[in-house]
């Protein structure tokens, strides 16, 4: 759509791969980059799971509690830290 092509400068470099680029590959290279988006963001996910730390009870249930370690093993050394009467 949108009229003929016109001519362009072979010698053009851009990281997108230039005009009207449509790689062979592109399908494997969006499995690749979505496979690694996918592996970092599951690293990144389990770190802060294993280090959240609540410091007050949450006045309403939120996600977290159901991989948070502290609402999982319900080993808290705090006496304090203890659902509201309400949940």
């Amino acid at each position: 759509g949108g009229g003929p092509r016109r001519p362009y400068p072979k010698t053009v470099w851009s990281p997108s791969g230039g005009w009207w680029a449509q790689p062979k590959t592109w399908k494997r290279n969006t499995a690749i980059v979505s496979l690694g988006i996918l592996a970092v963001s599951a690293v990144i996910f389990k770190k802060s799971a294993d280090i959240e730390h609540r410091v007050i009870y949450p006045r309403m249930w939120v996600p977290s509690m159901m991989w948070a370690k502290q609402f999982k093993e319900g080993n808290n050394d705090d006496p304090y830290f203890r659902p509201p009467k309400s949940l």
